[in-house]
C-alpha cells in the first residue's frame, strides 16, 4: 500500500479517538475546533470510500448475475412433412362419412 492510498481502518480509528476526546469532560474550545474540522474531513473520506466500495460490489454482483446464453424455454415444433400421404392426415373415421357423398 502506498502513502497515497486511503487507509480506511486507520481513518476510522482516528475518528473514533476524536469522538472519544469530545466525550471527555475536559474539552478545550480551540483544540475542539481543530479536532472537529479533522473529524469532518475523516468522515467525508470514509463516506466516499464506503460509497466507492458499495459501487464496486454492485458492479461485481451485476457481472455475476448476468444471464449467460439465453436458454430456450419453449419446445421446437416438428417441421411438417410435406411428403406425407394426404390420406394419412385425414381422420379415418371421417373417411367413411365422406365416402357416400361422391
Amino acid at each position: 500500500m502506498t502513502a497515497h492510498e486511503f487507509e480506511f481502518e486507520k481513518a476510522l480509528k482516528e475518528l473514533e479517538e476524536i469522538t472519544a476526546w469530545f466525550e471527555s469532560s475536559d474539552v478545550d474550545l480551540d483544540q475542539g475546533l481543530a479536532k472537529f474540522e479533522r473529524g469532518m474531513e475523516l468522515s467525508t473520506k470514509l463516506k466516499e470510500h464506503l460509497q466507492a466500495v458499495e459501487n464496486r460490489v454492485e458492479k461485481i454482483k451485476a457481472r455475476f448475475n448476468e444471464p449467460s446464453a439465453p436458454k430456450a424455454t419453449t419446445q421446437q415444433q416438428p417441421e411438417p412433412d410435406f411428403n406425407q400421404n394426404i390420406d394419412e392426415t385425414i381422420d379415418p373415421g371421417s373417411r367413411d362419412d365422406q365416402a357416400g357423398l361422391f
